[in-house]
């Protein structure tokens, strides 16, 4: 299995000041992790760096419905293999809106199969960047596999169909408007740069045109109103960000 890139593209910063003064804002992941083990934090050291929201469930523990508002879910197959595979089975059946990912020891890396059922796989000691990609990439995943809606306060963001509605009222957005402020409300409390934001929405960086990023912000924030203009922040000297609270929640279908 190879290991994912995590590295992002530089970033083009302009301005000076700030709103805020922190370049880069915790993920505002709501991680869960599933061990019975007390030292599994320290087999992951650099994921308190990306989120501060981590619970803790034992492997045996059936309450999936106590987990259905996590992001994701960190399966410890370091050591039993049989119980991580049923937790991890359970877990995509009964929440299926959670990414899984499971962490398994190098020695054990060639007995996990697809019959798991997981988003992805890694072994202990990822580096921040690959521990990043490999958390943002089951995510994603994850989320193109279920239908659901993105709610954001009043704001509601429908992926499957790039619509989405505000106080109960329908957004005429393109599909670019769409792409861009369901970014920024999927990353809500963490602030992008432009190049960052060209990179994920456009899928191509600098290239000298990072103020197209500007003017979709303008249009959105004339098409969310007066009253919800707010929701995307300027962060000088960054770019722009979703603001929290409130905090963005995935809801399935099932839900």
């Amino acid at each position: 299995l190879a290991a994912l890139s995590g590295h992002l593209p530089t970033r083009c910063l302009t301005g000076s000041g700030a709103r805020h003064t922190l370049l880069d804002l915790e993920m505002s992941l709501d991680v869960l992790l599933v061990t019975d083990e007390d030292d599994f934090e320290s087999a992951l050291p650099t994921l308190k760096s990306l989120t501060q929201t981590i619970r803790r469930a034992p492997l045996d523990d059936h309450a999936d419905g106590q987990h259905k508002t996590a992001d994701v879910a960190i399966i410890d197959a370091r050591t039993d293999l049989t119980t991580a595979r049923g937790v991890c089975r359970r877990l995509t059946a009964n929440a299926p809106g959670v990414a899984v990912v499971a962490v398994v020891a190098p020695t054990n890396i060639m007995a996990v199969d697809v019959d798991w059922h997981f988003d992805d796989v890694m072994m202990p000691a990822a580096s921040a960047d690959e521990l990043e990609a490999r958390l943002r990439l089951a995510i994603k995943r994850r989320r193109s596999a279920v239908d659901g809606t993105w709610k954001f306060g009043d704001l509601l963001l429908h992926p499957g169909s790039f619509t989405g509605s505000l106080a109960g009222n329908e957004l005429s957005l393109t599909v670019t408007e769409f792409k861009l402020l369901n970014f920024l409300v999927q990353h809500a409390g963490r602030a992008f740069s432009r190049t960052r934001l060209m990179h994920e929405v456009w899928g191509y960086d600098c290239n000298g045109r990072v103020r197209t990023v500007d003017v979709h912000v303008r249009r959105l924030r004339a098409k969310l109103g007066t009253d919800y203009e707010s929701i995307i922040d300027t962060v000088r000297g960054v770019g722009y960000m979703a603001v929290t609270p409130p905090q963005p929640q995935w809801i399935t279908t099932s839900s």
